[in-house]
C-alpha cells in the first residue's frame, strides 16, 4: 500500500543513459513507482545541441542544456521533488520557489576531467563548475556514489556535510548470489566486464591470456566490443547488465579482473564480489570503496601488466585465498552495498526533500539534518 506521505510528492525522475547510468534509470522507474513519479530521459531534450556544443570542445555546455531542458520538462509536469543524474548534467537546473534538487553523481567534473583525460579542467567546464554553487544555496541533496566523490564536493564546492548522503550503488543480492553447490572446474574461469575495452585496460587482459602460465585458465571477455583473441579467450558480446546469462557467467567464474585506466564506481565489480568473486583491480576512483584490498580482492596502483601478472598467478597458486577473499567480497556486499540499505536511505532523503518545500518554515539545512540522521538510525540497525 502506498503511504499519504509518499501520494503527497510530486517526484521528478530526470535521468540519462550514458555507461551504468542506464542501469540507474531503470532501476529509479521500478524501485520508485510507487510515488508515480514524473520521468525524463536527458537525451530525449535537446539532443541536437548538445551534439553541436560537444563538436566545438564544449561538452559540459551541452551535457547541462541537456539537463536544464529534462529538469524543466518535469517542473512543467508538476515535480516539486527533482531525483537528477548526474552532476554534470545538474548545473544549469531551473532554481524555481517551491522546487527542490536531489543530484546523484560519482565523479566531479575536475575529478572527471583528472581521471579520465589525465588533465586539469579549463574551460567551459570550469564555469559551468561555478554554476553547482547555485545548486548549493538552493538546497539541493547531493548523493554520492562513494566517499572519493563526496570529499571532492566538499573541497570544491564547500557544500556543506548536511547537503552531502552517501549513497552506494546497491546490488540485488538474491539475484546476484554465489552459484550453489559450485562445481570448481579444472581450469580457473577469470571474468573481465567493460563497454570501452582501452579505458578498462582489456589489453592486459588479452596478453595475460597469450602466456603460457595462463594457457589452462579461461578468460570472458564481456563487452560489445570484445574481440577474438587466443583459444582461451571467450568473447561475450551480447550480455545486457542484469540479464540472467551475466548472472550466470558471473556466478559459474572464480576471479573478477579489470586493470581499469579511468574509472569512478564501476557496478560491475559489484555484482562480480556479490557472487563471491575476490578482484584484481586498480585503485581507480571510489573502487578502494568497493574492493577492499588485502580482504576482498587486490587493488593494484597502476594498470601495469607486469602487476597483474604476479597478482594472478598468485590466487591461481593460492585456492585458499581466492576462495577466502571470494567469501569476503560476498560479505562486503551484503553489509554495505544492499537494495534494503539503498532504499532506506533514498526513500528518507525525498521525504525530506518534500517537506521542506511542503513547510516554508522549514529550512534546508534543518531538512537534510533530518535525513543525515535517519540515515544514520538505518546504519546502526544493520550492524
Amino acid at each position: 500500500m502506498i503511504g499519504a506521505t509518499q501520494r503527497r510528492i510530486e517526484l521528478g525522475l530526470v535521468t540519462n543513459a550514458s555507461a551504468g547510468w542506464k542501469t540507474v534509470r531503470r532501476r529509479w522507474e521500478t524501485d520508485l513507482a510507487m510515488y508515480a513519479p514524473a520521468v525524463h530521459h536527458i537525451e530525449d531534450h535537446w539532443r541536437s545541441l548538445a551534439s553541436v556544443t560537444e563538436r566545438f570542445g564544449a561538452r559540459s555546455i551541452g551535457h547541462a542544456l541537456a539537463g536544464r531542458a529534462g529538469a524543466r520538462a518535469a517542473i512543467d509536469a508538476g515535480a516539486k521533488v527533482i531525483l537528477l543524474s548526474t552532476l554534470q548534467n545538474a548545473p544549469l537546473a531551473p532554481l524555481e520557489k517551491g522546487v527542490r534538487y536531489i543530484v546523484y553523481g560519482d565523479c566531479t567534473s575536475t575529478q572527471l576531467a583528472t581521471n579520465y583525460g589525465g588533465k586539469t579542467l579549463g574551460a567551459p567546464g570550469s564555469w559551468i563548475c561555478a554554476r553547482i554553487r547555485r545548486l548549493k544555496e538552493h538546497g539541493c541533496i547531493f548523493l554520492c556514489m562513494s566517499q572519493w566523490y563526496q570529499d571532492a564536493l566538499r573541497e570544491e564546492f564547500e557544500i556543506p556535510e548536511n547537503q552531502l548522503q552517501i549513497l552506494p550503488f546497491y546490488v540485488d543480492t538474491e539475484i546476484w548470489k554465489p552459484q550453489a553447490n559450485k562445481i570448481r572446474n579444472a581450469r580457473k574461469q577469470i571474468l573481465f566486464i567493460g563497454g570501452d575495452l582501452a579505458r578498462k585496460g582489456a589489453d592486459i587482459v588479452y596478453e595475460l591470456a597469450r602466456q603460457d602460465k595462463f594457457r589452462d585458465v579461461d578468460f570472458h571477455i564481456v563487452s560489445p566490443h570484445a574481440e577474438a583473441g587466443p583459444s582461451n579467450i571467450h568473447p561475450h558480446r551480447g550480455l545486457t547488465s542484469d540479464c540472467p546469462d551475466l548472472v550466470r557467467l558471473t556466478a559459474e567464474c572464480d576471479l573478477f579482473i579489470l586493470p581499469t585506466r579511468a574509472d569512478a564506481s564501476p557496478i560491475a565489480a559489484l555484482e562480480a564480489a556479490a557472487c563471491g568473486l575476490p578482484a584484481i583491480i586498480t585503485g581507480r576512483g571510489g573502487i578502494r570503496e568497493i574492493v577492499v584490498d588485502g580482504v576482498t580482492g587486490t587493488v593494484l596502483p597502476e594498470s601495469k601488466f607486469e602487476a597483474f601478472e604476479k597478482e594472478l598467478s598468485t590466487y591461481l597458486d593460492n585456492s585458499d585465498m581466492l576462495a577466502g577473499r571470494g567469501r569476503c567480497a560476498r560479505l562486503h556486499v551484503e553489509q554495505n552495498y544492499s537494495k534494503t540499505r539503498h532504499m532506506q536511505i533514498l526513500h528518507g532523503v525525498i521525504a525530506r526533500a518534500a517537506a521542506s518545500v511542503q513547510s516554508p518554515t522549514a529550512g534546508v539545512a534543518d531538512t537534510v539534518r533530518e535525513a543525515n540522521g535517519a540515515t544514520r538510525r538505518v546504519k546502526e540497525s544493520a550492524i
